[in-house]
C-alpha cells in the first residue's frame, strides 16, 4: 500500500512538472520613452532614456496582505530580460519588485544610454527611420518565458523630447521575434517601435542654399564678354575651389557611409557641372585665339540656356524623385 501511494505521488509530481514546463510563464512588458537625446547616423545608434516595466503573476507570493510589498528582485522568481539592441545603457532604479495580495508582480527598470539602430541613409537628409528598444527572454535551463506587450497604459512617450533635428511619431508596442543566429530557435520578444522623420530646415538653409549659390557663380561666365578671357577662367576656377572647400567643411555634417546619399549625388552633380563649364571656357578661349569669335558667342548663348536646364534637371532628379 505504501509503495502504491509513493508511486502515485511520483506520477503526480511528474505530470505536474511536465505541465509546468509546457505552460510558459506569461510576462507582459511595457515601455515608456522618457527622452531621446541624440541620433547618430554614421554610428547607427541613438541615445535615449527608457523605462521598462514587466508584470507577471506568481501564486506563491499571494497572501493576505493589506498593502503592496516591496521585495528584492533576487528573492523572487523573475524572468531574465535582455535588451538585444542595448549598447552600454545604464540601469538607475533599485533591483526590487512590487507584489500585491493576489501575487501580481511588477518590476521596473530605467535604461539610460545608447541603443543600436539599423538605418538606411540613402535619402539623407530626406530620410525616415525606425527606432526600437527590443527585449527578449532567453532560454535558461530549458525554461521558456512568453513575453507579450502590455497595452494597458495609454501613452508611451514624453511629449517634450531633447532631440531637436528629428520629428518622432507615436510609439507602439509590438511582438517581435529574435534569432541570435540564423539557425537558432526564435525567441518571442517585445519592442517599442518609433517612426522618425529628419527635419530638413537646417540642411536647406545651411547646406543646400549656399551650395546652389556657389554653383550659380559658374553660370555668370556665359554673361561675361568673351574678349575678357582671364576673368571668365578665374570665375570658374574660383567656383571649383569653393566647392572643394565647402565639401571639406561638410565632412563632419554628412554621415561617413560606404554608399552615396541624396546630398552626395547632388554635390557630385554640381561639381561635374562646374568642371564641364571650366572645359567649355577653355575651349572658348582656344577658339577665340583662332579668331572664331562668332562660334564663341554661339557657345555663350547656348550655355546661358543649357546651364540652368542641366542644373534644374539635376535638382529634380535628386530631390524630387
Amino acid at each position: 500500500m505504501v509503495n502504491a501511494t509513493l508511486a502515485f505521488c511520483c506520477l503526480a509530481n511528474l505530470v505536474a512538472a511536465t505541465h509546468s514546463m509546457q505552460e510558459a510563464p506569461r510576462v507582459s512588458v511595457f515601455f515608456y520613452l522618457a527622452d531621446v537625446v541624440e541620433i547618430t547616423g554614421s554610428d547607427q545608434s541613438f541615445v535615449a532614456d527608457v523605462f521598462m516595466a514587466a508584470r507577471w503573476n506568481d501564486p506563491t507570493l499571494a497572501g493576505d496582505h493589506e498593502r503592496v510589498r516591496t521585495l528584492a528582485l533576487e528573492d523572487v522568481w523573475h524572468p531574465v530580460l535582455v535588451v538585444v539592441n542595448e549598447r552600454g545603457a545604464d540601469r538607475s532604479l533599485p533591483e526590487v519588485v512590487n507584489v500585491d495580495r493576489d501575487g501580481n508582480v511588477q518590476y521596473t527598470v530605467r535604461l539610460t544610454g545608447r541603443f543600436s539602430a539599423t538605418m538606411n541613409l540613402k535619402d539623407f537628409p530626406l530620410d525616415r527611420q525606425q527606432f526600437n528598444v527590443w527585449v527578449v527572454a532567453p532560454l535558461l535551463g530549458g525554461n521558456r518565458v512568453e513575453l507579450v506587450p502590455d497595452t494597458t497604459p495609454s501613452t508611451l512617450r514624453n511629449e517634450q523630447l531633447s532631440i531637436s533635428d528629428w520629428i518622432l511619431g507615436e510609439p507602439e508596442l509590438v511582438t517581435k521575434e529574435f534569432r541570435a543566429t540564423p539557425l537558432a530557435s526564435p525567441l518571442q520578444g517585445v519592442a517599442l517601435v518609433v517612426n522618425a522623420k529628419r527635419k530638413t530646415g537646417y540642411y536647406i538653409i545651411q547646406v543646400l542654399i549656399p551650395l546652389i549659390a556657389i554653383t550659380l557663380m559658374a553660370w555668370t561666365v556665359f554673361w561675361i564678354d568673351p574678349s575678357v578671357v582671364p576673368p571668365r577662367i578665374s570665375v570658374v576656377v574660383t567656383t571649383m575651389l569653393t566647392l572643394i572647400a565647402y565639401r571639406f567643411m561638410l565632412g563632419n555634417l554628412v554621415p561617413k557611409l560606404s554608399y552615396l546619399t541624396r546630398l552626395d549625388y547632388f554635390m557630385l552633380g554640381t561639381t561635374s557641372i562646374v568642371v564641364m563649364t571650366l572645359f567649355v571656357m577653355a575651349a572658348a578661349s582656344y577658339l577665340r585665339s583662332q579668331g572664331r569669335d562668332a562660334t564663341v558667342r554661339r557657345i555663350d548663348r547656348a550655355g546661358r540656356l543649357a546651364f540652368p536646364l542641366v542644373f534644374g534637371t539635376l535638382t529634380f532628379l535628386v530631390w524630387l524623385l
